[in-house]
């Protein structure tokens, strides 16, 4: 009964594991996508390893490289890999737009402004 309740709990672990844990498969054989799914599976030392065979400065791959149409720190963060993550991080740079207010036409008291945000539509009437 020992053995077949050992077993049985074994079998539970593993699927509970692998239920949880995702695999990332590579579509093509370019660097970039052996760098991102490196980022995504690979512990830190095997990404190290996968940056150093890629001849890429990390601060271009932080920057340049894109998995899914994502950067490869935010896609490495999504996959639930903190390590390379942080290692990316360190070289990432933010993305900063700028908009110029004096640029932008004033609104007259008889216009209808609408405001737009996150899909829903708010609408403010003037007098």
């Amino acid at each position: 009964m020992r053995v077949f309740t050992s077993v049985l709990l074994g079998v539970c672990l593993l699927g509970a594991s692998a239920a949880q844990a995702a695999i990332y498969v590579a579509a093509d054989k370019s660097p970039a996508t052996r760098l991102c799914v490196s980022a995504a599976m690979d512990s830190a030392v095997g990404f190290v390893i996968k940056m150093r065979e890629s001849n890429m400065t990390r601060p271009f791959i932080a920057n340049r490289i894109t998995c899914n149409g994502k950067n490869i720190t935010t896609f490495a963060y999504e996959a639930g890999n903190t390590k390379n993550y942080q290692r990316l991080s360190r070289y990432h740079r933010g993305f900063v737009e700028i908009s110029d207010l004096a640029k932008v036409p004033a609104v007259k008291a008889t216009d209808a402004v609408v405001a737009i945000q996150g899909g829903s539509t708010v609408v403010f009437a003037s007098n």
